[in-house]
């Protein structure tokens, strides 16, 4: 039997899981759709890195650069996608902190799109906009240069954005780097009911009825909805940063077994006891996950 430390269980109290995004508010965006997030990040995070904003097709796209690069100049890009369960914009407390420290460590430039999200939109219309965010990016920059990363859906995202890029006939980038990726929107594995028990960040049930949405009537199966599913031929390399306490992380280990059982050697990294995006949060296992992931886009 899986137990909580008592953060878990202080988490699970707060009730955080069972209002970020449950059906009814669902019904409520599709009625009343959102304008895209256009923020900026806070002035103290602007000491760290540069942020600047150029729009494509209406929709923001953030270019961001380190302020602080340690040792060396910098040494690629990424294009990193947000998670949000497919039906959050970017969250500003939380992911501009985690983009500014990721630039910073990995010596990189960042571009992070704000992609079109559910219930206002499907993944037919999130593939089109980020093929073109890519084929921007592929104008001034080698492939070579380039990796996709992304957390929670934006995980998933960043695969299914590999099959993307390789149907279009595109190059791929060097890494595909998924930090508690949602890899099947359906939530099969026989060991999610367990996981979600303890989870204490994310509510089974709205997972799954986001991820209906986020289909848009297409099978859950779909490659592109569920990219675990998808062909594993030519695509990036992929690594895999997950933990055993994040109702994402059966569906993650049965990709794993598929991939090991198709030839395919995919990086991972698993923390017993880890919560959902933990390697994003604060704390000595961050910030290890984070000079792995140096690690990972220096090979």
């Amino acid at each position: 039997m899986l137990k909580l430390g008592v953060t878990q269980r202080l988490l699970r109290a707060t009730g955080v899981r069972n209002r970020l995004f449950p059906v009814a508010k669902l019904d409520r965006w599709a009625a009343h759709p959102r304008p895209p997030y256009s923020g900026q990040p806070s002035r103290r995070l602007l000491k760290r890195i540069d942020v600047t904003r150029t729009d494509l097709n209406g929709r923001p796209v953030y270019q961001v650069s380190p302020r602080v690069v340690g040792d060396g100049d910098i040494t690629g890009h990424l294009l990193y996608l947000h998670g949000g369960a497919y039906v959050l914009d970017l969250m500003p407390h939380f992911h501009w902190p985690a983009i500014a420290k990721l630039a910073n460590i990995v010596r990189r430039t960042v571009t992070v799109p704000i992609y079109p999200i559910a219930p206002e939109h499907s993944y037919r219309e999130v593939f089109p906009f980020l093929l073109q965010v890519y084929r921007r990016e592929l104008e001034t920059r080698d492939p070579s240069s380039i990796a996709f990363m992304g957390d929670s859906a934006g995980g998933g995202m960043a695969f299914a954005l590999c099959h993307a890029v390789r149907d279009a006939g595109l190059p791929q980038p060097t890494d595909a780097v998924l930090l508690s990726p949602w890899m099947h929107v359906g939530l099969p594995d026989p060991d999610v009911p367990a996981v979600a028990k303890i989870d204490p960040f994310l509510n089974l049930d709205d997972l799954r009825a986001a991820g209906i949405r986020y289909a848009g009537g297409d099978p859950l199966d779909t490659p592109l909805v569920s990219p675990s599913v998808g062909p594993l031929t030519g695509l990036a390399r992929i690594t895999v940063f997950t933990g055993t306490h994040d109702v994402l992380n059966p569906d993650a280990r049965a990709f794993r077994k598929r991939a090991a059982a198709e030839g395919l050697d995919i990086g991972w990294y698993e923390l017993d006891g880890g919560v959902h995006a933990w390697m994003l949060l604060p704390g000595r296992d961050a910030a290890q996950a984070l000079n792995r992931i140096n690690q990972v886009l220096s090979r």
